[in-house]
């Protein structure tokens, strides 16, 4: 599979050595982009998902499991609106959204950057193993010097739907190379459940009576 790194990589070398023809580049593009798009997240009704990997159904959230990882719900006006999963000293929690209008991960993206930045914090745009997302540094609530944590925002547009990824600990950290995050996000299979009206965004999730 050629991935997003091999494929600037190639791209830096037509450049320079004007190597490849025009034919050559526009079949090298549609070989890669037909590649990058076999990478999930994915739509549950896309049947070029994996089936291998043991997956926790929660509704609206088809997420990768396995021994020793922890999985707790994050809860809101009664429901559960997405879930968090812990391993070691790294969490990701994950949360879906109906694309309703012209809003996708850009426009969520850039909003979030500028409220971040708006409330003393920091973010920037980098391109990370799922595609665009922002590294920043968010403001919480503890003691001066406890007041801010490191995360990485992952997100990615899916039909008529968006997940977002927020990874906190020892894997947002800048020189964190840990990929359990990415594969975790990206083996996330989204099903985009009827919403209770128009306006609602959130994909809301369904919690196993017996726990997970």
């Amino acid at each position: 599979m050629i991935t997003l790194d091999r494929l600037l990589e190639l791209l830096v070398s037509v450049i320079a050595e004007e190597s490849l023809s025009d034919e050559e580049v526009h079949a090298l593009l549609e070989a890669a982009e037909e590649s990058c798009l076999a990478v999930g997240p994915w739509d549950v009704s896309d049947d070029r998902r994996p089936q291998s990997g043991e997956l926790v159904d929660l509704g609206g959230l088809l997420v990768p499991t396995e021994s020793g990882l922890k999985i707790q719900p994050m809860t809101w006006d009664g429901s559960v609106v997405g879930v968090t999963l812990i391993r070691g000293r790294t969490a990701i929690q994950l949360q879906a959204f109906r694309a309703l209008g012209d809003t996708s991960w850009a426009s969520v993206r850039e909003d979030l950057a500028r409220t971040m930045r708006g409330r003393g914090g920091l973010a920037e745009e980098r391109v990370g193993p799922a595609g665009t997302e922002l590294q920043a540094v968010v403001r919480i609530q503890g003691p001066p010097g406890k007041d801010r944590q490191t995360a990485r925002v992952l997100g990615h547009d899916g039909p008529g739907w968006i997940l977002r990824g927020f990874v906190t600990g020892a894997g947002a950290e800048p020189d964190s190379d840990e990929e359990w995050p990415y594969t975790t996000f990206q083996g996330t299979v989204v099903r985009a459940l009827p919403a209770p009206s128009d306006t609602d965004k959130l994909i809301r999730l369904r919690w196993p009576e017996s726990g997970v």
